[in-house]
């Protein structure tokens, strides 16, 4: 052969060399445990999304919508800037993890080795965070009328304690999320409430804005469009009172047509010691410092607030709130010796994914220093979320079509230490430990970023569940270390399968 021709063999071997590199990823090793872990919690049967990603025929049927989506970072829906700020349970793609889906598309979609797909999460229908201590449903599904209209309605929710419970966490589950804009929990010790519902004939009783009075505790939870329940970290809490009420304010959004919703509030007990209650700080429009809130019709404007800290805090977690016309958001805190600390960047706003975004480890915010934040509104034709055509003039308020500036903060004292506290835990991981044949024993490593209960078995290469190493096992947050006894297998190679309701991870296992 002569050397023109080797030339030509090489120079095609480097021009298909990435074809051949795309050709190692599989559904089963590589696209599976993506789409489980961050698309199946909404893309599952019953779900908010619109289509299932739970096998590998419904992935490879929607492959050239993904690979659309994931490239225009439009999914998985996550709002805040990872460049700026980290927060547990982030949704988003890595560029590598994008490359390698569309990748494994370009190349024919193979679906691998099948023992080496992972399983499924069981997605939870009445709780993602396991058994309830306390379960506080409505006495009867409500109607909010078709009539294209906002809706707010309280309800209230009599918890008929004895005694006052510490509480780890609370979980709002809304009955029908296609009409639920929003949820506030109030927690009342009054019994106010009762008079008010008294005199509306109907279920519960209308209030435009908060509950009609103030409760024993104002803003004791909440709920929001892609918002995740967690457990508190150790030692952190609230707490439920003795014969308290949940009130239970409900913001319907417009609807063509009638629709019933019935919420049901799940209420944790915490296991362990409470030293420190949770405490919330809000920035809002008396905080603005370049108002007044007015956006006018075919404009776009920015609007900057400011809020001093008065005690050292920690910070747990951070809620944004606007409507419609939002597109971008910055916080940051900048301490009495000038230096900055980022909580959040939003690039590209999305009514649809708020959350209460958890930082990863508690963020000391010192006494002096200042919270910055500035929020970006476009009232114009060019922002297809706008709810009028055409723009009109928008003022503060509690419709959806009405606009709002607000930060939510969930804090705690400082204490010395805070900020190695892990705002949960670390993000959920799964690590296999090479087998010793000298001992016979294998060591799962894992991190769950709360507690969970989760199940372990070993499988064949075909699949056969060979063991189970245990199912349904409660583990609590953070890094764990669970020694599996392998000395009863023969050699050969098998797969791990380790699954929770939100989590799930495959590895392979060689015994020699």
């Amino acid at each position: 052969m002569n050397s023109f021709c080797m030339k030509t063999i090489k120079l095609l071997c480097i021009l298909f060399l990435p074809a051949t590199i795309s050709a190692q990823y599989t559904y089963t090793e590589t696209v599976a445990p993506l789409i489980y872990n961050k698309c199946s919690s909404c893309h599952h049967q019953g779900d908010i999304a619109p289509f299932a990603l739970t096998n590998y025929k419904e992935v490879s049927e929607e492959a050239d919508m993904i690979r659309t989506v994931i490239t225009k970072h439009t999914m998985p829906p996550w709002m805040p800037d990872t460049a700026y700020c980290h927060f547990l349970n982030e949704r988003s793609l890595t560029h590598t993890e994008i490359d390698q889906i569309t990748s494994w598309i370009s190349s024919g979609m193979p679906k691998g080795d099948a023992a080496a797909e992972p399983e499924l999460p069981e997605f939870p229908k009445s709780s993602a965070l396991g058994k309830p201590d306390l379960v506080l449903s409505m006495q009867h599904s409500y109607l909010h009328k078709g009539n294209n209209a906002d809706e707010y309605r309280v309800f209230v929710l009599p918890t008929a304690l004895l005694q006052q419970h510490d509480v780890a966490a609370i979980e709002i589950r809304p009955g029908n999320p296609a009409i639920v804009h929003h949820i506030i929990l109030g927690l009342d010790t009054t019994r106010f409430a009762d008079k008010l519902d008294a005199k509306d004939p109907a279920y519960g009783y209308a209030q435009y804005a908060g509950f009609g009075f103030y409760p024993t505790y104002n803003n004791w939870s909440g709920w929001v469009p892609g918002n995740k329940t967690r457990f508190f970290p150790d030692g952190i809490g609230t707490n439920v009172f003795a014969r308290s009420e949940v009130l239970l304010q409900m913001h319907y959004g417009p609807s063509p047509l009638d629709a019933a919703d019935s919420t049901v509030v799940n209420i944790y007990y915490s296991k362990k010691p409470v030293k420190r209650y949770l405490q919330s700080q809000l920035i809002g429009p008396n905080e603005i410092q370049d108002g007044p809130f007015f956006i006018p019709a075919n404009k776009t404007k920015t609007f900057h607030a400011e809020y001093k800290v008065l005690e050292d805090i920690s910070l747990i977690s951070i809620t944004p709130h606007m409507h419609w016309l939002g597109r971008k958001w910055e916080v940051y805190a900048i301490n009495p010796r000038g230096d900055t600390t980022h909580l959040i960047r939003i690039n590209n706003w999305d009514f649809n994914w708020q959350n209460f975004f958890a930082f990863t480890h508690l963020v000391k915010i010192e006494k002096g220093s200042v919270i910055h934040a500035a929020a970006t509104f476009d009232n114009t034709t060019s922002n297809e979320a706008n709810p009028n055509a055409p723009p009109k003039n928008i003022k503060w308020g509690e419709s959806a079509k009405d606009e709002m500036f607000l930060v939510y903060f969930a804090s705690i004292p400082y204490q010395t230490g805070d900020e190695k506290m892990d705002g949960a835990a670390a993000f959920n991981s799964f690590e296999l430990i090479a087998h010793s044949s000298a001992s016979g024993k294998t060591e799962l490593r894992f991190t769950l970023d709360g507690s969970t209960t989760a199940n372990l078995k070993l499988t064949d290469k075909d699949g056969k569940v060979i063991k189970q190493f245990f199912t349904a096992e409660h583990f609590e947050p953070g890094k764990q270390v669970y020694p599996l006894d392998t000395h009863d297998l023969k050699p050969g190679a098998y797969w791990c399968k380790f699954t929770t309701s939100s989590f799930t991870a495959s590895r392979k296992l060689v015994i020699p």
